[in-house]
């Protein structure tokens, strides 16, 4: 083949400027990741970024796929976090750059139990794995985005029974079973609830065993209630009672406390983040939550954020990477 000119790499003719970052997306190929099962391949929509010397007019943007492509069939036995691959990239844009970032998008498939008939049931789960090399330091990063659902404590409290009664009514009440009295008193006529859209971000220590499963069962227990893709009638009855009671009754009437119940969005933040601070220094070294939950009472499109970050490296706002 003749000898082609290779414009990026001229020194001439371009302002000597440093950039920041520069790169590839949308390279959609099998990736092959490590769960507690064995590996599994998700297809997954890839993006690699790096910085660019002010002495360079550009890198070499063919490498990017190249070296991924290469990388993925050499490592036979699946990624934990994309460091190998942010290694080779480094090592494929010579020295026109001294950070790089390589990340990859799927969906994940958490295989769910129901909660009463144990129908066993996909649940779709957006994953964002990262890794950053930058000022001479490897980083790690995996994002979690699901839907699980909250119940307004405002909303229940205001509608229970026991603050709708006369008086007449309530001497009534008070002459039965403590038991069949706190049934009465903590049933009411309803609670709005809404879809809480939860994305936490976590930098994985260096030997970290974080699960995407664990990671999502961390966060779906934080919530008033895990949300599921297929519902019977008896677990949907455990949904309603879990998030409203924060557990549920069994056909002989005993009631079992499970966690969740009613939750403002601040309280779905809080509860993740104090589970995560358990996790820092062992498994992970730093977090970001954000809870967004759709409001369902009103007719606007508002809704009610919040965020909360152990504030080490990740801030407000950096949900994504690269």
């Amino acid at each position: 083949m003749r000898n082609l000119p290779d414009v990026q790499k001229e020194t001439k003719g371009f302002p000597h400027l440093y950039i920041e970052s520069v790169g590839t997306e949308n390279i959609r190929l099998q990736l092959p990741i490590c769960t507690p099962d064995g590996m599994e391949y998700v297809l997954a929509s890839m993006r690699s970024y790096c910085s660019l010397d002010e002495s360079v007019k550009g890198i070499n943007m063919s490498r990017i796929g190249r070296t991924i492509r290469r990388v993925i069939e050499e490592t036979p036995d699946g990624f934990r976090t994309l460091a190998p691959l942010a290694d080779a990239l480094l090592a494929a844009h010579d020295e026109a750059t001294a950070d790089v970032s390589v990340a990859a998008d799927f969906p994940y498939l958490l295989q769910q139990i129901t909660p009463v008939t144990g129908i066993s049931a996909p649940k779709a789960v957006e994953i964002s794995m990262a890794s950053v090399f930058e000022n001479g330091v490897m980083k790690n990063y995996l994002t979690i985005e699901t839907t699980e659902m909250s119940l307004c404590p405002c909303s229940k409290e205001l509608s229970l029974l026991k603050n709708n009664l006369n008086a007449e009514e309530k001497a009534e009440i008070e002459k039965l079973s403590p038991e069949l009295r706190e049934k009465i008193y903590q049933s009411g006529f309803g609670a709005h609830n809404q879809k809480s859209t939860i994305t936490v971000t976590v930098e994985l220590a260096e030997s970290s065993d974080f699960t995407i499963a664990g990671f999502a069962e961390m966060i779906s227990e934080s919530a008033s209630s895990p949300t599921y893709s297929i519902l019977k009638r008896p677990d949907e009855k455990w949904v309603t009672e879990v998030s409203y009671l924060g557990g549920y009754y069994d056909e002989a009437g005993v009631f079992h406390e499970v966690g969740g119940g009613p939750k403002f969005v601040e309280d779905i933040v809080r509860s993740i983040a104090l589970k995560l601070s358990e996790c820092l220094d062992d498994t992970i070294r730093d977090y970001i939550v954000y809870v967004k939950n759709y409001e369902s009472i009103h007719s606007d499109g508002i809704v009610a954020t919040a965020i909360m970050s152990a504030g080490r490296s990740l801030k407000r706002g950096i949900l994504t990477l690269g």
